[in-house]
């Protein structure tokens, strides 16, 4: 049994290190492994889909005209490419649609900051079972989360990414874990690693570079774990060191020390990752499911009968809408509130389908659009984190009704989950982009679910694979 390990003593570095060095697969609670294989095999979808993205393929043109190696497999093709390469094209494939996973109060995508990465690893190294992946992986998103959720609102409000800030030290303790590091080696390997912790928010408004930046991130990871291996040494005191260390320079050295590394091994901060379903920056999705309620509720009200539409919200979900005009590409729309409440009132959804370049540029949903406006609530602003997709929408009618709506917890969210069915039916819809056969889609279900019963990983990345 891991030892419970006491957060008075050490430092956040030693702790994590002993946890990840120290965690076995019969360790882990059945309820922990069954929510991390829906989050994974939501991500291997969304990877899936991802590589049939414009964006994406460019990107892939230029890593793989620089990386000649055939270590690891570039999902939904027949190719292969280095480790480094794979993590990069793999992890922003997961991110490529604004469909991936989100941990409500770290703010992070950990499937695309942490699955390409520790998936390639495992695939290179050659040998990895079923069960050691998902120990690896356990740890991957177990860290990620825990390095985040003390800090989500704050690295967001300073304007990092937090995807790429906190995701390489998930990526470090899976990836370290499958190499086989000690304590102090893996220790050196967050010191390492630590310096790839990167992101800047303003990539989030119409690039697409945002797609790549937190699985560029995690490549620190893989370098980290391997100089590590070899004696490599880091920095020791990474997360509290007051000149120059994490804390200190994401933070000001305002984090939560318990939260990061209390109740290892008993409190599993992973089980607070939701799913999206919906294209969308998650900050949309509660306005969405409003939207979607009073439609239901009140068929009589046509798109033509509103006069305007409020989104009562939080600070930081207004700094992460794009206004009307500035909308020039899907990116720019999927972080539209306007966009996304005119193309829900209109169409009643916000998937994949309602965001293309022929989509974002319709007249009638623009024109809707610019009767959107987004407002923060200084009441929702006061509320904890764990309930920061709170949401009032007043949509205010020409014949001078007003109407309500309230939102907390967003479809997918841990307080509003998602069913199996509803899991599997976004997985196929997405992987089956690339594979049009349904048995081979139930197959990468199968797999990803009864992970523990593999030899060897090789078994899942060859199914992601589209061979010609």
């Amino acid at each position: 049994m891991t030892e419970v390990i006491n957060p008075a003593k050490g430092t956040i570095g030693e702790a994590l290190a002993r946890f990840a060095v120290e965690l076995r697969y019969e360790d882990i609670p059945k309820e922990v492994l069954k929510h991390l294989k829906d989050v994974m095999l939501d991500g291997y979808g969304c990877g899936l889909f991802g590589t049939t993205t414009p964006w994406w393929s460019i990107y892939k043109r230029v890593l793989t005209s620089l990386f000649k190696e055939k270590d690891s497999s570039i999902w939904g093709t027949n190719e292969k490419t280095s480790v480094i390469a794979a993590t990069m094209l793999n992890g922003a494939a997961i991110n490529s649609f604004e469909l991936d996973d989100t941990h409500t109060e770290g703010i992070i995508h950990v499937s695309t900051g942490v699955l390409g990465c520790i998936t390639s690893f495992a695939e290179m190294l050659g040998n990895v079972s079923g069960k050691d992946f998902l120990v690896a992986a356990t740890l991957a998103y177990e860290l990620s989360c825990r390095i985040a959720a003390p800090v989500g609102r704050i690295l967001a409000n300073e304007g990092f990414n937090n995807t790429g800030v906190c995701c390489p030290i998930g990526s470090t303790a899976g990836c370290g874990k499958l190499l086989g590091l000690n304590v102090d080696q893996m220790i050196d390997a967050f010191g390492i690693a630590g310096n790839w912790s990167s992101g800047l928010q303003a990539v989030q408004f119409e690039s697409m570079a945002k797609r790549i930046v937190p699985s560029k991130s995690s490549e620190g990871a893989i370098i980290g774990t391997l100089l590590a291996k070899e004696g490599f040494t880091g920095i020791k005191d990474l997360f509290e060191n007051k000149f120059g260390g994490f804390y200190n320079c994401f933070t000001n050295d305002i984090y939560n020390r318990d939260r990061i590394i209390g109740e290892l091994g008993t409190r599993y901060e992973l089980m607070g990752i939701g799913l999206k379903f919906y294209s969308t920056c998650r900050s949309k999705h509660s306005t969405i499911d409003a939207l979607k309620r009073f439609k239901i509720e009140h068929p009589e009200v046509n798109p033509d009968d509103i006069e305007r539409v409020i989104v009562h919200t939080t600070t930081i979900t207004k700094k992460y809408s794009v206004d009307v005009d500035r909308i020039t590409s899907v990116v720019s729309a999927q972080l539209s509130h306007p966009y996304v409440c005119a193309v829900v009132l209109l169409e009643g959804d916000a998937f994949i389908d309602k965001f293309t370049e022929e989509k974002i540029r319709n007249p009638k949903i623009l024109e809707l659009a610019k009767k959107v406006e987004v407002v923060v609530d200084p009441e929702i602003d006061k509320l904890p984190d764990s309930l920061r997709y709170t949401v009032h929408v007043d949509i205010h009618l020409k014949n001078g009704k007003t109407y309500r709506v309230t939102q907390q917890f967003p479809k997918g969210h841990p307080q509003n989950p998602y069913t199996q069915e509803e899991l599997e039916r976004k997985f196929k819809i997405l992987a089956g982009k690339v594979f049009d056969d349904e048995k081979h889609l139930d197959k990468i279900i199968e797999t990803v679910m009864n992970l523990e019963e593999i030899s060897n990983i090789k078994e899942l990345t060859m199914l992601l694979r589209k061979e010609s």
